[in-house]
């Protein structure tokens, strides 16, 4: 009897320990909280965020100093400060450009250290500790903008997060031209009469503007017309293959 207790109670522990690590596989990507500083001429501004990231699917909570949320779905990003999201324009933070940064020039910073990259428009310092990308510092101009992070295991579940917003993707722009977001590094977006600027910097780090507008431009997609502002050669080929059918 004490043997088949002892059995049993080894079989319930092997079960748990296999439904931890399981769950924990599925659902325990990682937790994050990040904190940015942005220093200019005209003075220091500090934003914090708690970031949850699972394969393709990442949660950012920004709590300073406005509170907001967004979220990037594979390819799809939204943003809101409320339980509904909209559908926007693509959004990443320093760690992502990072990332990309060095994934687009096939760079090595798997050793420790910190490392420096200069393009003709901006900087960026990657600081590398235990394999772990921990600080990231850009510069644009006057404009420096730091991001530490923090990084501490923590059990979630990706899915129950998401569950919580609602994602809208009522909007009049066809999905061929968020998918232009593919081409940049990072960007901004302004709205003027009738337009659209989408400026920022392409995987190259190279200058890229673009323009939608309702009346003329190199491509006509759905009623919308994408204009190309400023591009590397390379890079304003790779748009037009992308959209030669239009």
């Amino acid at each position: 009897m004490k043997n088949k207790q002892k059995l049993n109670s080894l079989l319930f522990t092997l079960i748990m320990l296999t439904v931890f690590c399981f769950s924990t596989h599925l659902f325990s990507d990682g937790y994050y909280v990040r904190m940015v500083y942005e220093t200019s001429k005209a003075g220091t501004f500090m934003r914090s965020e708690e970031v949850y990231e699972s394969g393709d699917y990442k949660i950012v909570f920004v709590t300073s100093p406005e509170n907001f949320v967004w979220v990037r779905l594979k390819d799809k990003y939204y943003i809101g400060d409320s339980n509904v999201l909209l559908r926007s324009f693509q959004i990443k933070d320093l760690a992502d450009i990072a990332y990309e940064y060095v994934k687009a020039k096939r760079l090595d910073i798997t050793k420790d250290g910190v490392y420096k990259f200069n393009e003709e428009s901006f900087s960026l310092e990657i600081f590398v500790v235990s394999g772990e990308i921990m600080r990231v510092v850009r510069t644009v101009a006057d404009v420096t903008t730091t991001m530490y992070i923090n990084k501490f295991p923590k059990q979630f579940d990706i899915r129950s997060l998401l569950a919580k917003y609602k994602f809208v993707d009522d909007t009049p722009f066809p999905e061929e031209i968020y998918s232009l977001s593919k081409f940049f590094l990072w960007a901004t977006t302004s709205q003027g009469k009738d337009l659209i600027r989408i400026s920022g910097y392409d995987k190259n780090g190279k200058v890229l503007e673009l323009e939608i507008n309702k009346t003329s431009g190199d491509f006509k997609v759905g009623n919308y017309y994408i204009k190309i502002l400023k591009a590397s050669e390379a890079t304003a080929r790779e748009i037009k293959n992308a959209l030669r059918n239009y």
